[in-house]
């Protein structure tokens, strides 16, 4: 929800500019990501000498969930426009210590073809998780995109798109606390502080399907 309201907030910084003139057209989209972070490794480490635990699936298993995104599609020519867009993304893995949150600022380059379009260009992260293990996360993130659409009309399309980071995931001395479920007991949200994942290594990597509205 932080995410989104930020959205929003920038969103409505960019429609007070100059861009807000003729050929402009803004829009909004929603859908939903699937995430997972590529090429992941890790160790894991019992810092009391103990046999290490294993990890659960969920630490290396994608992660789903709801994107939102603002965006202006600023006319170049007939067939051209530029696009920058304002994204909540929730991105990393299932397990909850491998998982946050980053605005996305795509800067895309699209070209109509009558109902389809493609759209491709790089993008910039700013991570916003909050936490208790954000902080092995890095801040800030590089990646390219990709993204095929269809328009139903001048204003309802739907859009698929796929997205590679391209710099580390994770600070370089990230340590993420496994969860411990003592045999028939817990529901696998209790914290063993013993155990960790340490030497993470790892890239943002998703594919996402909204749909949205482009104002005419």
């Amino acid at each position: 929800m932080r995410g989104l309201l930020l959205c929003t907030l920038l969103f409505s910084v960019v429609c007070s500019t100059q861009l807000c003139a003729q050929g402009v057209r803004f829009g909004f989209k929603m859908g939903a990501n699937y995430s997972q972070i590529s090429g992941y490794e890790y160790e894991v480490l019992n810092k009391m000498g103990e046999a290490a635990i294993e990890p659960f699936s969920s630490v290396d298993d994608g992660r789903f969930g709801l994107t939102a995104a603002f965006f202006a599609d600023i006319d170049l020519s007939n067939k051209f426009s530029f696009q920058p867009e304002f994204v909540f993304s929730p991105q990393g893995n299932k397990f909850e210590g491998v998982r946050y949150d980053y605005l996305q600022i795509p800067l895309g380059f699209k070209i109509d073809f009558n109902n389809f379009y493609v759209i491709a260009g790089p993008q910039a992260g700013l991570k916003i998780s909050f936490s208790d293990q954000s902080e092995n996360f890095k801040s800030l993130d590089f990646s390219a995109f990709g993204s095929l659409g269809y328009y139903f009309n001048e204003s309802i399309f739907i859009e698929a798109r796929f997205t590679k980071g391209f710099l580390e995931v994770f600070e370089d001395n990230s340590e993420v606390v496994l969860p411990y479920i003592e045999e028939g007991v817990g529901n696998g949200n209790q914290s063993n502080t013993d155990n960790y994942l340490i030497n993470n290594t790892g890239t943002n990597q998703y594919i996402t399907l909204s749909l949205g509205y482009r104002l005419q």
